[in-house]
């Protein structure tokens, strides 16, 4: 299976993410941060995590990494749309969601 000069096998681009900020039952403030890469093969999987807090703090961002689980076997090459959903709870401040390893902000909306 064939990465890009960036090392990943899936495209993501900052325009292809939403995060949307919500409050639950409690009145816990969360974000629900969805997107869509495009993968060189179908059936990858890919997940949002928290990455490590960054060296000097940013109180009005939420730092995540965009993780890829590669298809087991042989899959055909073929460029295929691959969802990625994550929510996470937040307080006040933030702001905007950065995915760092793809170098990606999204502006947080309320719902």
């Amino acid at each position: 299976m064939s990465k890009s000069e960036n090392g990943f096998a899936c495209e993501a681009q900052g325009g292809d993410f939403t995060a949307t900020a919500y409050q639950n039952s409690k009145g816990d403030r969360w974000v629900t941060v969805e997107g869509t890469c495009a993968c060189n093969t179908e059936d990858f999987e890919l997940a949002l995590e928290l990455a490590a807090p960054p060296t000097v703090a940013v109180p009005e961002e939420l730092h995540l990494n965009l993780v890829e689980h590669a298809p087991d076997g042989i899959v055909p090459t073929v460029i295929t749309k691959t969802p990625v959903k994550g929510e996470f709870p937040i307080d006040g401040k933030v702001e905007r969601v950065l995915i760092r390893n793809r170098n990606i902000t999204v502006p947080i909306i309320k719902e």
